[in-house]
């Protein structure tokens, strides 16, 4: 029982850690600035203030 308990968490922390690798590689080093968590959000980086808008054309119809 307490291996089956070591391995399983060895293995949840081998993935998280690769995982967390991954991302902040991708933070580091792609011209986005975007981990994995914003690609699978959606989401991206913007560096204005809040109230701001950093791109008046995406808004207007």
């Amino acid at each position: 029982m307490g291996l089956r308990v070591f391995i399983a968490a060895l293995m949840y922390g081998l993935t998280i850690g690769i995982v967390a690798i991954i991302s902040f590689f991708m933070v580091v080093f792609c011209k986005a600035k975007r981990s994995l968590h914003d690609m699978m959000a959606g989401t991206y980086i913007t560096y204005s203030k809040p109230g701001e808008i950093e791109d008046k054309q995406a808004f207007v119809d």
